[in-house]
């Protein structure tokens, strides 16, 4: 995954400031990052040495040098909170360690964090009371850490497992996940008892142990437990951790730092000129398989004299004689630009003027999303407030009028796909209910073969909006950060933040007021795939309107945030990266169709 200028999908939900229960140490740049939870306080069901593991092991990975976010006897929205804040330390190549321990369910193929104030009443509930531990996992996987490990001491027998989520026992099998280890105490579809689980122990002596990598210390985690417990308890990993996550660094003896409280090893100094070689390779392992040559003449900018300056070069100018050799479309006329849009900006005078939000609407079949018509015009596209990759603010030509979905397609509509042996997945509606609602937990892909079929059953060309229609729309012909003005209004967009209370869960489309243009949710809601390949700013990508593309690139770009993100999220030029061939419970579309 290319990251350079980039940001992992964000999933943060508040200010750390706001969150019950939550500590926070060290800056938000760090490498090294940890998130520690320990729930032991449940009502029903208490653990005795939940906490006391968890200050345990944020002590040891805080002495290594770790920035570790804590949460204990963690409520549902502080739960959130904490995997938000360790969301927001993540970085591309970053090293990072997760512990939870507490109680934990399974329902319907997935593993949820059970909260200490967790009240369930019904099998839907655990949905929206208990934590998916997808949200904590998805944040690892965009990130794309350098290596990482995921503890979850949750394999216990607890009171809502067998009443509410069904049969099943202990924790569900996850994943093999590139970079990202998950480590259980116990075997999947088996629990543990609370007093007598030697694994948190021997897991926390091995990670103490100066130099000691983490595969080497869950093999020694590994034996020493089998060996305790006569093998009645294996641990169980989904794959091994990358080489080279270390805990605890080798201190020699001018580094030991003395503390009223531990001996803290440091990590050995290093030279500036090591330091600019490491530098250098992670420059160019980030961009090394990219077929962008704005990436490749970035990384020369950067070391025109590099190890891997010729071979760059020459990429360079391969892939700058492959986009050339496209078509380029004509430079539009010039026309004064307006100013980019700010939070302090006042609203101007919509460019083009909008459609009524009562517009003419059409459907092509009974069970087809309704379209309304969007007309060409130009618009300034991205930002220059925030991130790099939404800049540089730049103009756009819409030259060609298509029709887009007046909402999110929903689940009725996938349905229909499926039922009819056009569409094979058919995702879970996580308990919510289906109908009206988003459909989501959808993929790249998964979307392209709605489209398909839709296109074979009407006759016409059915597609993703490029990302630059997607913000066109979106803008409704406005200029100002949302659609309705320069800053939040309450009840205008499903967020975090928007509504009180807090939803946290997609709703029926259409609940909100339209845009300018008569479109509903282009902010909120469900996350909406798009059909560019994900860059890094828009410096090389098109002006005519039409979508980014690269030759087998597996990131893909979504727009318009997600009921799980907060307000920031749901600008009209924010933008987000995820890859194609993933679902994800906040991830939805909507159509477009050519005239």
């Amino acid at each position: 995954m290319s990251w350079l200028r980039g940001l992992a999908l964000a999933v943060c939900v508040s200010l750390l400031s706001a969150a019950p229960g939550l500590a926070q140490s060290g800056e938000p740049e760090a490498a090294r990052v940890g998130l520690v939870i320990g729930n032991g306080a449940y009502p029903l069901s208490p653990l005795a040495g939940a906490t006391a593991d968890a200050r345990t092991v944020a002590q040891a990975l805080r002495e290594g040098g770790f920035d570790v976010v804590t949460a204990e006897d963690a409520s549902g929205p502080a739960l959130q909170d904490a995997i938000a804040a360790f969301s927001a330390r993540l970085r591309h190549g970053a090293q990072a360690v997760v512990f939870y321990s507490g109680h934990a369910v399974q329902q319907r193929g997935r593993n949820f964090l059970v909260p200490v104030d967790m009240r369930l009443r019904s099998p839907a509930e655990i949905g929206r009371a208990a934590i998916d531990l997808d949200l904590l996992l998805d944040a690892l996987i965009v990130a794309r850490p350098a290596s990482a490990l995921v503890v979850l001491d949750a394999s216990r027998d607890n009171p809502w497992q067998a009443d509410l989520a069904g049969p099943s026992k202990g924790l569900l099998a996850t994943d093999r996940m590139e970079a990202i280890s998950v480590m259980f105490t116990t075997a999947p579809g088996r629990t543990q008892a609370d007093r007598g689980n030697p694994a948190v122990d021997e897991w926390v002596k091995a990670i103490r142990t100066p130099g000691l990598d983490m595969q080497a210390a869950l093999a020694r985690t590994r034996d020493a437990v089998a060996r305790q417990t006569r093998r009645a308890q294996q641990i169980w990993t989904s794959s091994e951790p990358p080489a080279g996550l270390i805990v605890t660094p080798v201190a020699r003896p001018a580094q030991i730092a003395q503390t009223n409280r531990a001996v803290i090893p440091l990590p050995p100094p290093e030279s500036p000129a090591a330091r600019q070689d490491a530098y250098e390779l992670s420059f160019w392992e980030s961009i090394r398989s990219s077929e962008n040559p704005a990436e490749y003449r970035a990384y020369l900018n950067a070391y025109p004299d590099g190890r891997f300056a010729a071979l760059a070069r020459t990429r360079e100018q391969q892939f700058a004689a492959r986009q050339n050799a496209a078509a380029t479309p004509p430079a539009p006329a010039p026309q004064p630009a307006p100013p980019t849009a700010s939070v302090r900006e006042p609203p101007r005078a919509p460019v083009p003027p909008p459609a009524a939000p009562t517009a003419r609407t059409l459907r092509d079949c009974d069970d087809c999303p309704e379209l309304v018509a969007i007309r060409p015009g130009s618009f300034e596209m991205g930002a220059n407030e925030l991130y790099e990759f939404e800049k540089p603010v730049h103009t756009v030509t819409i030259r060609d009028g298509f029709h887009m979905g007046v909402r999110e397609v929903t689940f009725d509509e996938w349905d229909a796909c499926v039922d009819q042996g056009g569409c094979s997945h058919r995702p879970n509606d996580r308990g919510l209910g289906r109908g009206k609602r988003p459909v989501t937990d959808i993929h790249w892909n998964d979307a392209n073969a709605y489209l398909a079929w839709l296109s074979t059953r009407t006759g016409k060309r059915y597609r993703l909006p490029s990302e630059a229609e997607w913000e066109y729309a979106a803008r409704g012909g406005t200029t100002t950060t949302y659609p309705w003005g320069a800053t939040l209004v309450k009840e205008r967009a499903n967020c975090v933040g928007c509504n009180e209370p807090t939803r946290r869960q997609a709703v029926e489309t259409g609940l909100f007021p339209p845009n300018g243009f008569g479109l509903y949710d282009m902010a909120g809601n469900a996350a909406e795939w798009v059909a560019d390949c994900w860059s890094d700013s828009y410096r090389a990508t098109p002006r005519d309107g039409s979508a980014f593309t690269a030759p087998g690139c597996r990131e893909r770009v979504l727009r318009g945030g997600s009921f799980n993100n907060d307000p920031r999220y749901l600008r009209s030029a924010a933008r987000f990266k995820y890859e194609a061939d993933v679902r994800f419970f906040t991830n939805g579309f909507r159509v477009v169709r050519e005239p």
